[in-house]
């Protein structure tokens, strides 16, 4: 969505749940400053990424039994991956594509789901 349906300065917090690496690398800043946008003054952003390696493997484990099994768990093998999507994003890409979109105080943190393999930025709006 290069263009959010929504009035500036609308929200408290904008969240992108282990998805901005399917949004296609052309867009991402493009949706990053629309996140910026929306949001309220001293508002925050969030982005959960998981760990490069634990991404491609689960990816093609998962790939791989639904081909063995008939099954459709991994919906990226399901629909495909398509252009300009990826496994994942680097912590570097995260953080530069934040600051691009004007966030600031960008802090990394680990949570415990998955064997602490998943992390988090949150990223700042200026008050």
């Amino acid at each position: 969505m290069s263009q959010f349906p929504f009035e500036d300065s609308t929200f408290d917090s904008v969240t992108f749940i282990a998805n901005i690496n399917h949004i296609p690398e052309s867009q991402r800043d493009i949706e990053l400053t629309e996140a910026y946008r929306v949001l309220k003054p001293g508002g925050n952003i969030i982005v959960t990424m998981g760990n490069p390696l634990a991404e491609i493997l689960a990816h093609k484990v998962v790939m791989i039994y639904d081909k063995l099994f008939g099954t459709n768990y991994d919906m990226d093998s399901e629909r495909g991956m398509e252009e300009g999507e990826e496994y994942y994003l680097t912590n570097t890409e995260i953080k530069e594509r934040l600051t691009r979109a004007s966030f600031r105080i960008i802090v990394k943190k680990y949570f415990v789901t998955q064997w602490g393999l998943n992390h988090l930025f949150i990223g700042w709006k200026d008050l």
